[in-house]
């Protein structure tokens, strides 16, 4: 037994410092829950951690840049959105101004709201901000290449052969009339001025040669002037129609457009040239001015049936019939006179029947004549049947084209009328007619009434003429010039880097644009000098289309961006898992771990005490 060294209690005292070490470091992850709290506890874990550590707050900090950039984008396109509203209205503007229904005055108040909203499109740019940083202002640009070029073009053609429209037509005109050969009559030589406006724009993504994302601007407007000089004559030429063919035929008289009820006395042929008041009609008989009345029933010829007709070369013959009497009416032509000739009948088996009949004779389609009777019946009243010659001419009717007389047939057993109505000295003006009436006439059974007119001494003044007219067209000169203004830029905008990552060439970046009045091409839109209305029209479209197409691309980068930063998030979760795992500590573990420590500590204790007693034994023996 030796108690110079206590063996036993040394080693025990070492168990005891090695589990009192242990049990302070499981202590100190309990306590700060972190399995690493210094490199000694885990080298190459710490190195590894640190490294995450600096990815995860790299990451929190992306998802912070990616939603200011968000924002940025928001801010932008919230700018847009009303230059959009803004251009809409200018358009609409334009278009209402462009109406003739409105004034000078009107379309001045007009130019004036879109003056100034032109004003608040510039505004509207230059205060769109995000941090002081202005967003649809920009000028700063780099310009890769500039193919802008301006170019005047002037084309010159002429004079194009003549056009010429030539008619020919055929018209009376008094006799002796002189021929005149065909001559110009008026020559007239004007310029007619044209303008065309196009335009189109549009704009482009494009790479640089060094990889970086640029735009190319194309713009064209195109202006054609066109000057239109020509020179329009009139020439008119007459002659008298020597045509043996037809020419008779225009003063021939005939009934060939007649109807059984509606008869015209007219011409063969009528000119296709007439003069309102003297047109070669002389006359008509209709049905329904014809009136009768039998026994105190009153209708006219229009409302009775027909019961034969027949139509031939001048002639047509109509019988009616009605309540036991048969109406024939003939109408004849000898080419130089006209007869109207009627018969009625009484075929009913009664004797004293009453019959009054009223025609009405009528100017044919618009014809004026001056009436007057060398018989003495009195004009413009109403002659009783004692006025009325029982032969001969009854009137003299007349105008500048013929003069012709208008008869009653006296010849066998005809009657003439008992009473006779006249318009005053012009017939035919304001459907003015001859009203000749048979009154109170006693038919009995198999009896006639037979009466009727002619037309005849047909004397025409005037002859038929043929009237050439012929217009004529000479371009003289067609003077174009087209104006065409490019505007085709290659150009680096200023941009917007925001950090989406973590690591470097982790970005995105927003292009700033121009998107003023004078970047939209907005900067002389209106409907007053010098703006001008089709031109302002197209430029708003063009605007349209280019704030579209730059808010397309902000959406498009805004949904990259959200996307951006759901990844983000999701990068940020998965490693700070990752490095938890590293460097936090498992309570459970630790705290296992710690009760282990804590037993042993408790017995390396007990056993130095243990130790200690030992060399208490050799004073029993010294005893």
């Amino acid at each position: 037994m030796r108690i110079a060294s206590n063996i036993v209690g040394l080693d025990t005292l070492n168990k005891l410092k090695i589990n009192n070490k242990a049990k302070e470091k499981d202590m100190e992850k309990l306590s700060s829950g972190l399995k690493i709290n210094r490199a000694g506890d885990d080298a190459a874990g710490l190195t590894i951690s640190e490294k995450m550590r600096g990815q995860i707050r790299g990451l929190e900090q992306a998802s912070r840049n990616v939603q200011d950039g968000l924002s940025l984008i928001n801010t932008a396109e919230g700018g847009l959105q009303e230059i959009t509203e803004i251009i809409q209205r200018q358009r609409e503007l334009i278009i209402q101004g462009s109406n003739d229904t409105y004034t000078e005055s009107d379309r001045k108040k007009i130019d004036q709201e879109i003056s100034k909203l032109t004003d608040e499109i510039n505004s509207l740019a230059n205060r769109t901000d995000f941090n002081t940083t202005n967003l649809l202002a920009r000028s700063d640009f780099q310009v890769l290449k500039d193919r802008s070029s301006h170019n005047v073009d002037i084309s010159n053609v002429g004079p194009l052969p003549k056009t010429t429209d030539r008619q020919r037509y055929l018209g009376f005109l008094p006799i002796g009339t002189n021929d005149e050969p065909l001559n110009v009559k008026s020559s007239t030589t004007k310029t007619e001025i044209n303008d065309t406006y196009n335009q189109q724009a549009q704009t482009t993504p494009i790479t640089s040669q060094d990889g970086r994302q640029g735009y190319n601007d194309y713009e064209k407007k195109e202006h054609v002037h066109t000057e239109t000089t020509s020179t329009k004559e009139y020439l008119f030429a007459r002659e008298l129609y020597t045509d043996t063919a037809y020419k008779d035929r225009y003063k021939q008289l005939d009934i060939r457009d007649s109807t059984e009820r509606n008869i015209l006395f007219q011409t063969n042929l009528i000119p296709n040239v007439q003069t309102v008041g003297i047109l070669p009609n002389f006359g008509r008989f209709s049905d329904d001015s014809i009136s009768i009345e039998i026994d105190g029933s009153l209708t006219t010829l229009a409302n009775i049936n027909i019961k034969s007709s027949t139509k031939e070369l001048g002639k047509i013959s109509v019988l009616y019939e009605k309540d036991g009497f048969e109406i024939e009416k003939v109408i004849t032509t000898d080419g130089s006179s006209f007869k109207a000739e009627f018969k009625v009948r009484n075929n009913s088996g009664d004797d004293h029947r009453t019959i009054n009949i009223r025609t009405a004779f009528s100017a044919g389609h618009s014809a004026h004549y001056t009436l007057s009777s060398s018989s003495g019946i009195p004009i413009g009243g109403t002659a009783s049947g004692a006025q009325i010659p029982n032969t001969g001419t009854a009137f003299e009717i007349s105008n500048s084209l013929v003069d012709f007389n208008l008869s009653f047939l006296s010849d066998g057993a005809n009657t003439k009328p008992s009473s006779l109505t006249t318009p005053s000295t012009r017939f035919g003006v304001d459907g003015s007619v001859i009203t000749s009436t048979w009154e109170n006439n006693d038919i009995s059974d198999g009896e006639v009434l037979e009466f009727g007119i002619s037309l005849d001494n047909f004397n025409f003044k005037q002859d038929i003429y043929l009237f050439t007219e012929q217009h004529t067209n000479q371009i003289d000169s067609i003077i174009e010039t087209t104006t065409t203004d490019i505007k085709d830029i290659d150009y680096i905008p200023p941009n917007v880097s925001i950090q989406t990552g973590a690591n470097e060439n982790q970005s995105v970046k927003i292009p700033l644009f121009k998107l003023d009045a004078d970047g939209l091409g907005l900067a002389n839109v209106g409907l007053l000098p010098p703006a001008i209305p089709e031109q302002s029209i197209a430029s708003t479209d063009n605007a349209l289309n280019k704030v579209s197409s730059y808010r397309g691309l902000y959406g498009a980068l805004q949904n990259r961006m959200e996307h951006t930063l759901t990844n983000v998030g999701n990068a940020f979760e998965n490693l700070a898992s990752s490095e938890s795992l590293i460097r936090d500590a498992d309570m459970a573990v630790e705290m296992m771990k710690f009760s282990q420590k804590n037993i042993l500590t408790q017995a390396a204790q007990a056993m130095l005490i243990q130790a200690n007693l030992e060399p208490q034994g050799v004073l029993q023996l010294l005893k």
